[in-house]
């Protein structure tokens, strides 16, 4: 019947195996739609064995398992994790693949498109032009699906080497963990690779959900959202969903990797912190308070790129949807400390900025970074999170997430791995010929699929120069727009 109809066997379930059901922040579109591989090019060459033998050394360690396991569906239709007693080469802790293609990386179609950073922010590349090394030949990702016919662990490892540069690519279904998951994930190999085994924590949440109260919602929730009055009605969300849904599934998209040197960040940052103590003077108000990060005069700048050349009405909502992880406001509470026991999983909320295009445009930078901190801040809280997603359990629309704003609103997201930690790898066991020195990656991006939302932001975090590196997909045009804007910024010295 299977063949009949083109689908794929199911896979014989290995009665050995440990069943374990889906964590709830596993058991949502938002994770199950994406395969994700984040690619790390080292100017070095490296050991693919000694990469390979470090990871799956992390990965059949207690607590870590999981990162081994097997996706299935049961009789019920649910997904579990069927994650193997022991692992074997005939089933092995993670899915693993080298190509040595014998050249130097300048030579080759794809890693000569490798960009450099410059002197001026810019857009420097298409990340959908390293795909064919994140990988396999062939390969177009289909989301969790791809996963549940085949025997094959959550996480892979793809070592691409060349004769002067080494790009490993770490592969994985997003149900394993989110960005500050990663962390602990490459961390913990980086600990493998130096001999530091000791040294490494046994995860919780193997053998249950730490996050399942806040799923469930068997505690009261203790106050309101912040944004509850400008929650989106079913209305709104179908004209929201229309525009947006089209803009994802419809519209032709073009990915660009945009790179922003300290040199320019640095000064917007500078200035936004003197203008905001200024005003807290003229205020009356303790100046030692002021405080932007990075990220937030990142995210300010980005909107302000996006939003300026669109021509929108100065009136339009424009909503940022900050990705933030649940673990620092849980801590103590649902899991115990990171450097103890780590949760390695997915636990993520929302900061929610709700602003006008006219407000992007025209106010200073410094007060559009100051609404991105602020909603972090107000909305990062234990209370507040449980708030939303009570709303969420209680919405009815049967979505993983809640709208605010309005139905005509301009959507933007950001999701900042700069916590991850990426660019601070060293890696230097690893290198064929050991010398001085660390070996850190000099860039680093990501591909996912299928599900690809425009202008859904990624910040991978500053390299050793001092460089922050971002990217995102946009409706095809809108990277000119962008492109058009920046140059003029430039040219008028801002």
């Amino acid at each position: 019947m299977d063949k009949l109809f083109g689908r794929k066997p199911a896979v014989e379930l290995v009665p050995t195996d440990r069943v374990v059901p889906l964590h709830f922040f596993e058991n949502s579109p938002l994770v199950q739609g994406n395969n994700m591989a984040v690619s790390l090019v080292f100017d070095d060459v490296l050991d693919p064995e000694k990469l390979r033998s470090s990871l799956e050394g992390l990965v059949k360690r207690e607590g870590w398992q999981r990162l081994g396991g097997r996706l299935r569906k049961n009789a019920a239709g649910n997904i579990e994790w069927h994650i193997p007693t022991v692992f074997s080469a005939e089933r092995p802790a993670i899915n693993y693949s080298h190509v040595d293609h014998g050249m130097p990386a300048a030579s080759h179609p794809a890693a000569s498109k490798i960009p450099q950073p410059g002197e001026r922010p810019a857009v420097v590349a298409d990340p959908d032009d390293l795909a064919d090394l994140a990988w396999e030949a062939g390969y177009k990702p289909g989301g969790i699906s791809d996963y549940l016919t085949v025997d094959k662990p959550v996480l892979g490892l793809r070592v691409n080497s060349f004769t002067d540069k080494t790009i490993v690519v770490l592969q994985w279904q997003h149900v394993a963990f989110d960005a500050l998951g990663m962390q602990y994930v490459v961390e913990n190999w980086s600990a493998m690779l130096w001999g530091n085994a000791d040294s490494i924590p046994t995860p919780c949440g193997a053998d249950g959900d730490p996050f399942d109260p806040l799923g469930k919602g068997t505690r009261p929730t203790t106050e309101k959202h912040l944004l509850e009055s400008r929650r989106v009605g079913l209305g709104g969300i179908l004209k929201w969903g229309l525009g947006y849904g089209i803009d994802m599934l419809v519209r032709a998209k073009e990915n660009r990797m945009v790179c922003v040197p300290q040199s320019y960040w640095q000064k917007q940052l500078d200035k936004a912190l003197e203008e905001l103590r200024v005003e807290a003077i003229e205020k009356g108000e303790d100046v030692s308070k002021v405080f932007l990060t990075e990220g937030d005069i990142l995210a300010a700048w980005t909107l302000r790129c996006i939003v300026r050349p669109m021509g929108m009405d100065p009136n339009r909502t424009v909503a940022a949807s900050i990705a933030m992880s649940l673990r620092k406001a849980f801590v103590g509470d649902l899991i115990p400390e990171p450097e103890k026991q780590p949760y390695v999983g997915n636990a993520f909320g929302w900061a929610n900025v709700l602003v006008t295009a006219g407000e992007v445009s025209d106010k200073p930078l410094s007060w559009l970074a100051r609404q991105v901190r602020r909603a972090i801040n107000e909305q990062g809280t234990r209370e507040q999170h449980e708030a939303y997603y009570n709303m969420v359990r209680t919405s009815g629309t049967g979505l993983p997430i809640i709208i605010f704003g309005d139905g005509g609103m301009a959507q933007i997201g950001f999701s900042n791995w700069s916590k991850s930690g990426l660019f601070n790898l060293d890696f230097s066991p690893a290198r064929k010929t050991p010398k001085e020195g660390s070996c850190r990656p000099s860039y680093v991006q990501e591909n996912h699929g299928p599900v690809k939302p425009a202008d859904g932001f990624f910040v991978f975090g500053k390299d050793e120069k001092g460089n922050y590196w971002t990217s995102a997909y946009k409706v095809k045009g809108q990277w000119a727009k962008f492109e058009e804007q920046l140059a003029k910024d430039l040219e008028a010295g801002i």
